[in-house]
Order: structure tokens, then C-alpha cells, then sequence
């Protein structure tokens, strides 16, 4: 039988204005369309004042229900089977173990019985055609030398984490057909944990109340950053948890939400930025660049790049820092707009500061 192993991507999860922009997308548009007298149909585009009002725009949001249950800092990872065949993947590539990066893949070698074991009880519960379908076990890849700082697994022995759903993909065109939940899943090996185990979290949000929905989402992370259950379980009282990972499900569609602190990995010391001659900034400005400099490159955000290209050599310094800046600007660019700033005046100081860290991991490694 042909194989069907192959990569099966796992979307990035976004951060709270992210994911309440896609939420509000995802409302009635033939709404804000009226609002501003734009029809799109007519393939024009809207003039000044339609453009202000179709930004204006404020959709009545939907009251949702957050399922949920503590982010661990580590790799993405997912265990796949099809066919009879397993197999293992990043972030971005399938892993083998000649081409091994952490482990990952000498780890589900190793395991192959017991993935067997959860593969079959999910196909037989759910009453699927593993001839027909791929099932993705996806969660977090951590402990060990994975990630660095004090996050709730540091210390550990490495392990692989489900997250609260797995996946069933088609293989005639890899769409999801449906998600299924990991909930139940026994512990079959001391390295292979259900992320429920330590604790689900549920939360109801009026998404019309933006900033009050903010505030519970946050309040939730910090009382995890500070007592993470995982770290209990481990009894590593001095590591922190990261945060809180949401899936929910509007429309019909199954969105996920993450929400972190930064007490996790802490910050690299901020060195300073090269000279500009064109450039001349009073003390203030200096010192607030080098302050938001510093708070969108955290060490974990660093040392997910190093993992996310699978970087050990000095030449690879520029993709290290295209991940970085790429990252920021995904996540992150709003603390900087915040602050007044652009990317392009923090840039070099970000760049800076990839350079130090990196240069000293490739010095003590």
C-alpha cells in the first residue's frame, strides 16, 4: 500500500488581539458592508470615507465558552499514523532519526507499542478508516535541554504532552475532517502525559466586552504562572508555568487562543545598539527602545527560533534572526506601535540582542 506520510501543518495559535480579530472577521460582514454603504460585489474600491467605516465597524460579538488547559513552554510536536504507519513531526518538517533534532524521533521509536495502543483505541472509538484518514496526535515536546530559563518542565526528563484535541485529516486532500478529544487517553508511559491530567479550565467570555474578557483571561494565566501544576507535579517549586491554551469553537470552526506571561524564560541583558549617525536620540527615547527591545526578544522566544530552524552553526545566524523578527511581528508588533516606536527603530537593537544570546549559545553548547 502507498505511503501517506507526510507533513501535516499545525497553524500557529494566536495571542488574545489576534484571536478576537478573527473572531470578529468571522461575524456578520453584509453588516458592516450596509454600515458603510460599500458593496464589495461591484469589485471597487472603497473610497476614504467607506474605508474609515468599514474600520469603525463594530460587530455584535458573540458570548463563547474557552476550553482549556496549561501552555507548556517546548516544541510543537505531533505523532502520526495512517496505514499502518507512524510517524513523527516539528513545526515544520518530519523528523527520522537519522535526522533526528531533541530526540523527538528516537523518542517515538522507542514508544511505537504504546502509540500503537492509542491509535487504535481512538480508530475504534470513533469508528475510523485509518486506510482513509491520518489521525495527529499534536502537543508539546519538553523538559530536558528542549528549553532553557524556569519553566515548568525545566529540569525534567524529556516528554511528549497532548494537547486537548487530535486531529483527523483525509488523506485524499488533507482537510480536517474532525477533531477528537484526547480527554480519556490513560497515561500509557511516564513520558507520555495528556495535558488534561493537570488540569482542565473552562471560562465564558462576553467577547462585546473586550477589555473585561482580557482581564479573566489574565487573571487565569497569572494564578497558573504562579502555581503551575505541572511544576507541582514535578515538585519544581521554583519553575513557573506559561500560561493558558484555549480551543473553542465558533461558526463551526474550532479556534484556539493562547495566552502567556513572560516570567517563563526570562530576558537576556540588552546590549547596546550599534551607533547612528543619522540618528539622534534623547535619553528618554533611548532607554524606552531599549526597554521594548528587550521585552519583545524574552529567551524563550529566542530559544524557540534556535529550535524552530534547527540552527548549531554560525552561519545561520540570519535565520535565526528572520524567525525572531518575523515572530515579533506576528505577535508582538503592537507593543511596539504602543510604544510609539516602529519596527524599523527597534530593529537594530533587536538584532543586537539575537546576536549576543546567539553567539553565547553556540559559545556554552
Amino acid at each position: 500500500m502507498k505511503t501517506v506520510r507526510r507533513h501535516l501543518h499545525y497553524g500557529s495559535i494566536p495571542n488574545w488581539p489576534n484571536f478576537y480579530k478573527q473572531v470578529s472577521r468571522m461575524r456578520d460582514n453584509q453588516a458592516r458592508y450596509t454600515y458603510a454603504d460599500y458593496d464589495p460585489t461591484l469589485g471597487e474600491k472603497p473610497t476614504e470615507e467607506q474605508a474609515i467605516l468599514l474600520k469603525e465597524f463594530k460587530p455584535d460579538m458573540p458570548t463563547i465558552e474557552l476550553f482549556g488547559s496549561e501552555k507548556l513552554h517546548g516544541e510543537n510536536m505531533a505523532v502520526c499514523y495512517s496505514r499502518g504507519e507512524i510517524w513523527v513531526q516539528g513545526r515544520n518538517s518530519i523528523r527520522t532519526v537519522l535526522g533526528d533534532q531533541n530526540g523527538m524521533a528516537q523518542f517515538v521509536e522507542e514508544r511505537k507499542p504504546t502509540f500503537q495502543t492509542i491509535f487504535n483505541e481512538i480508530a475504534e472509538t470513533c469508528y475510523l478508516n485509518t486506510d482513509e484518514v491520518t489521525i495527529v496526535l499534536d502537543g508539546e515536546w519538553a523538559g530536558g535541554n528542549i528549553q532553557r530559563g524556569n519553566a515548568a518542565c525545566s529540569g525534567t526528563d524529556k516528554g511528549f504532552y497532548l494537547f486537548d484535541l487530535c486531529r483527523v485529516i483525509s488523506n485524499e486532500d488533507d482537510e480536517v475532517l474532525s477533531y477528537v478529544s484526547t480527554f480519556g487517553i490513560e497515561n500509557k508511559d511516564h513520558s507520555i502525559y495528556n495535558m488534561a491530567e493537570f488540569g482542565r479550565y473552562t471560562i465564558t467570555l462576553d467577547l462585546n466586552d473586550k477589555e473585561g474578557s482580557y482581564a479573566k483571561l489574565e487573571a487565569m494565566m497569572l494564578s497558573i504562572e504562579e502555581k503551575s501544576p505541572i511544576a507541582a507535579y514535578f515538585e519544581k517549586p521554583d519553575n513557573v508555568g506559561e500560561g493558558v491554551l484555549f480551543h473553542t469553537v465558533v461558526n463551526d470552526k474550532v479556534l484556539r487562543l493562547k495566552v502567556k506571561g513572560e516570567k517563563h524564560g526570562g530576558k537576556p541583558k540588552t546590549p547596546k545598539p550599534p551607533k547612528d549617525p543619522k540618528r539622534r536620540l534623547t535619553s528618554e527615547q533611548a532607554k524606552l527602545l531599549d526597554t521594548i527591545a528587550g521585552t519583545v526578544t524574552p529567551v524563550w522566544r529566542l530559544n524557540q527560533a534556535i529550535t524552530e530552524t534547527n540552527s548549531t552553526e554560525m552561519k545561520q545566524m540570519g535565520e535565526v534572526i528572520k524567525w525572531v523578527l518575523a515572530d515579533i511581528v506576528k505577535e508582538d508588533l503592537d507593543v511596539i506601535t504602543d510604544a510609539k516606536l516602529t519596527l524599523k527603530e527597534v530593529q537594530s537593537t533587536v538584532v543586537a540582542i539575537i546576536r549576543d544570546y546567539y553567539t553565547n549559545h553556540l559559545n556554552t553548547n
